[in-house]
This record gives C-alpha cells, structure tokens and sequence, in this order.
C-alpha cells in the first residue's frame, strides 16, 4: 500500500467516522489530507486515524501476553544538552544525519549544514522556487561517503514544478548531478540507497532507476504494470513489495527482488491478498495483509477495529508466514520487534509471530488547534520512535519539545526530558522529527534544532 492507496483509504474512513453517529464532521478529510507535510506514509495513516480517537496498532481486546507496561523503577530524568540553534526559514521538512553534521532541508532551502557538535549552521543551499507546487519531503534519501542526497524542484514558479533528486558534494556544496522523477512526491520511496547505487523514481510511473551513486550514471531501469509497489533494501539488495492496482489486477501481492547490478526481476513471494509494507526485520520482509482469509482491507481494518494479519515473507528460502494480528500493526522495526503509536500510545509486537508485548501512555503532551465550526480539533502529532539499540529505549518527542523513553521489552518509562524550544506554533498533520547518531538524540520542531544526550537511569555521565 503505497501513499496514494493511504491517502484514499483515510479519506474513506475519516467520512465514515464520527464519536456519536454514522457520518464524519463535514471536510474532516480534507482538513486532514490538505497538510502534505508527513514524514512517511505510515504516519499519514497513524496522523488521521489518530485524530478520529483511533489508536493504530493497538490491541483493544485483552489475551494472553497482553497487558499495560509496569514500571522497572523510576526513570531518569538527567540529560545534557549539547546546543539548540534556530533554523534559517520558519518551514522544515525533513532532516539527517551525516559525519559530523545534520542536514536539513524545507520549502525555501533544498539543504542547510549544521555543526552536529555546536549547532552552528554551516552553509545553505536555497530553493530556486517559491517551493509552493512540491511535496514537502516526507524523508531525506541520507548521506554517504561525502555525498548528500536530497530534493529540489525540476521546474522552479511553474504550473508542474516537479521533484528532482540532487546530489550535493558535502565539503563544496557543489551540485554533483540531479536526476528528475515522475512527480513531487519526495517519501521514503522516492530515493534509497542500496550499496554504491540509488534506487530511484524514474521519470514515468510505475518504474525505477538505479544510478550510481557518485555519478547519477543511470544503470538500469525496471517497470511493472497493475500494481503499486513500496521499495525495500536488505544487505544492500532492492526489494519491491507490490500490492495490485487497476482494472482486471489480480488479487495477488508480490515481493520482487531486483539483481543490483542488473536489475532483473525475482519474484521471491506471493500473497494472495492486498499487503501494506511494514518493514524489514532480519532476512525477512514484513507486510501487513486482511485477515480472515479476506483479499482487501476494509475500512474497519483500517480504524484498527478488523482483523490483520502480520506476514513475514524470508527473502532466502521465499516461506510465507502469516499471524492473526489485532489492530494494524506499526511501521517502525527494531531489533525484533514493530513499535506501533496513536497519538496517545505506544504498542510494540514481536516481529517473529505478531504478539503483543506492552502497550502504553508514553505521557508526552499534545495541544489541540482551533477548528472551524463544526469541525472537530485536532492535536499535535508525536514523532515516529527512534530506537537506541544498545540500551533497547524507543525515544519520541513532542513538537514543544517534550521527550520521553521506553524500554524497548516492556514500555516501562526509562528517561524523560523538557527542551525549551520557545513559542512553538501549533500545527495540525505536521510531527517533529527525533533522530539518533550513537549517543545523543537530535530533534527538529518547525525552525529549532537541538541536541541533547540521554542519561539512563544506572549510566551515569
């Protein structure tokens, strides 16, 4: 299920919902679909299905292995902040992390380079444009061996500005070379890097290009037809995870592999339902599929109220295994397990088999923003988790800066700090974005940045 099918699977279920009757408050969905500035189409579907009071993937019904988080004692409360800086440009969109720097890019500026150890904003890179037509980009492609991957508009105050993808030299800032794409979305889709190669959007739908990563050099292209396929890399091999689409599309999903260095097609997997990609964990790539036998999801599935199924496809042997799941699992996988979040909780199952390990408040506070008359409010948005692996603590931020951790087995909460980021507008749709470089976590809300490292209970300094 890519950002299209989302898209139009939430309008349907924001028009159906309503606390106390059949039918949604009037232009809810638009009011949800018109904010384009999301960091993955995983948090598009957790944005609104979580301002209609529906908390994506979790569990409502009680069961073995279920159950609230408990307290492992009392968290931490102790952090350093290493600097917080302002942005240039009130807009930001996305941010990643490089050598030494964070780079950061928005409607007025394709990149900017911060310091990572003083904040200090380095150098920018303006937009040509007046950045109005284009997406905002959902993820940055990343950074490697000295080369920054990002976006930029192909035809800047047009009609059809479309997207390109740029590759900028981290020590010149100079333009390597850029590449033009189908449309102006710029998700986690758009661009991946697998090995010395960038899996690409090509300029027509339904295909990518591989281009090498130094040159842009393209080096192969793959097309497909009646199917909308998510992209995927594990052990530096593209995957595509392909649901169908169009007229007299079968009923069938797909997981392809594509050679890296030729591009030829291998079907590894066949489901035969529609799949949403959730992640990859190991060797195996992990889907999203109807329960019950079903071929498509429905609009309970989609609130959380169906039933799902967790497919597991292992991309050597190609075994298919699928686990009755409840609620619609989460998107974000670390170490084993998926970490799944409303806008007020936070659920974690184990990858292996989809049983729920905890679910919690993670306490993080929200603000509502004004509605027009007859339309509901709606709050913040938290950030997707990011996950330190060597103390296993899932970390999220709200967009005034609050931040809080949990303990990767059990939810229990294990740190929890306050940045002072100022006068922090309200805006509906629009997470902050919370990153982790090895020992500090780096956030960005609207135009303030900052970096602050986490002390855990029992770490000291």
């Amino acid at each position: 299920m890519t950002t299209d099918q989302l898209d139009r699977a939430v309008r349907e279920a924001l028009k159906d919902w309503h606390p106390e009757g059949p039918s949604g408050p009037v232009g809810v969905a638009d009011r949800v679909m018109r904010r384009r500035r999301r960091r993955n189409a995983a948090r598009a579907l957790g944005t609104a299905l979580g301002l209609a009071g529906i908390c994506v993937g979790t569990v409502f019904a009680n069961g073995p292995g279920g159950g609230e988080a408990r307290p492992a004692g009392p968290p931490s409360q102790k952090s350093k902040l290493a600097w917080r800086a302002t942005l240039p440009g009130k807009a930001w969109d996305a941010c990643t992390l490089g050598s030494g720097a964070v780079y950061c890019q928005g409607p007025r500026y394709d990149a900017v380079g911060v310091d990572a150890r003083t904040g200090k904003v380095e150098w920018t890179r303006k937009s040509k444009g007046d950045a109005t037509g284009a997406s905002p980009a959902a993820v940055l492609p990343g950074v490697r061996d000295g080369v920054l991957y990002t976006f930029a508009e192909h035809a800047p105050r047009t009609s059809d500005t479309g997207t390109d993808l740029v590759a900028l030299d981290t020590g010149s800032h100079r333009e390597l070379w850029r590449h033009e794409m189908a449309d102006s979305h710029r998700d986690r889709i758009a661009a991946m890097l697998f090995g010395d190669k960038v899996l690409a959007n090509s300029p027509s739908f339904r295909s990518v290009k591989a281009l090498d990563a130094k040159s842009g050099k393209e080096l192969w292209q793959h097309r497909w037809k009646n199917a909308d396929c998510d992209r995927a890399v594990i052990a530096g091999v593209p995957y595509l995870p392909c649901s169908p689409a169009g007229k007299g599309a079968a009923k069938e999903s797909s997981l392809v592999r594509l050679d890296p260095d030729t591009g030829r097609p291998q079907t590894v997997a066949t489901v035969r339902a529609n799949t949403a990609y959730l992640g990859t964990d190991g060797d195996a790539v992990l889907l999203a599929a109807p329960g019950g036998g079903r071929e498509s999801f429905t609009k309970k599935d989609m609130s959380g109220k169906g039933s799902i199924d967790l497919v597991r496809v292992d991309t050597s042997s190609g075994k298919v295994s699928r686990h009755p799941v409840k609620g619609f699992p989460g998107y974000v996988v670390a170490d084993g397990v998926i970490l799944a979040q409303g806008n007020s909780s936070v659920s974690a199952y184990r990858a292996a088999d989809g049983k729920r390990l905890w679910t919690r408040q993670h306490g993080l506070e929200l603000r509502m923003e004004a509605a027009p008359a007859g339309s509901p409010k709606m709050s913040e948005l938290v950030s997707p988790p990011v996950v330190d692996l060597e103390h296993r603590v899932a970390y999220l931020m709200s967009p005034a800066g609050q931040l809080v951790g949990l303990d990767l087995g059990s939810g229990a909460v294990r740190w929890k700090a306050t940045v002072d980021l100022g006068e922090v507008p309200i805006q509906e749709g629009v997470a902050p974005e919370l990153m982790f470089d090895g020992s500090h976590l780096v956030g960005q809300s609207g135009d303030q940045l900052f970096r602050i490292k986490p002390v855990l209970p029992g770490a000291g300094s």
